[in-house]
């Protein structure tokens, strides 16, 4: 978003020509996703924690692994999601079919890990969704990505490619 408003005024402003660099645009989007990490990851992990929201260990493992776990909060990877789409959407050339895909993937799989956490959270043990579940949605994810993926980019060497593979 931020990329897109940018270039626009490009023309009137020559030092916004930076903004082309992918190079420069990757570190203003680590940036931007620590920052943000860092703001939202404490008021996050206060709120899972104060609601008593707790990763459920699983009681196979090491004492040691499972003293370090007690009072660890669950769903953490929302918060790496969170900063990891909102610094591609501001910095990232939305236009390219490559970086909606993988926004597709990483929101996908994200959704199913926390679904995995919720269920988790929900019956109070540590299984969640099942293994099998679990392969076969990813799969299901993907091959859905990799249809919509060659059929936006019908003409494109993308195409060639993945149709030579399967």
């Amino acid at each position: 978003m931020l990329y897109q408003f940018l270039l626009n005024f490009v023309d009137t402003f020559g030092f916004l020509n930076v903004f082309k660099y992918i190079t420069f645009r990757t570190g203003l989007s680590l940036f931007t996703s620590l920052a943000i990490v860092l703001i939202i990851g404490g008021p996050f992990i206060k709120y899972f924690s104060s609601q008593k929201i707790l990763n459920p260990i699983r009681d196979d493992g090491p004492e040691e692994h499972i003293v370090k776990k007690i009072g660890t909060p669950t769903m953490g990877g929302v918060i790496i999601l969170i900063g990891l789409l909102v610094s591609v959407l501001c910095w990232g050339d939305l236009t390219n079919i490559n970086i909606l895909f993988c926004i597709y993937i990483s929101i996908s799989f994200g959704v199913l890990g926390a679904f995995d956490d919720y269920k988790k959270i929900k019956h109070s043990n540590s299984s969640g969704v099942s293994s099998k579940f679990k392969i076969i949605s990813q799969i299901i994810l993907a091959i859905i990505g990799v249809c919509f993926f060659c059929l936006l980019c019908r003409d494109s060497e993308y195409n060639k490619l993945i149709l030579s593979i399967l």
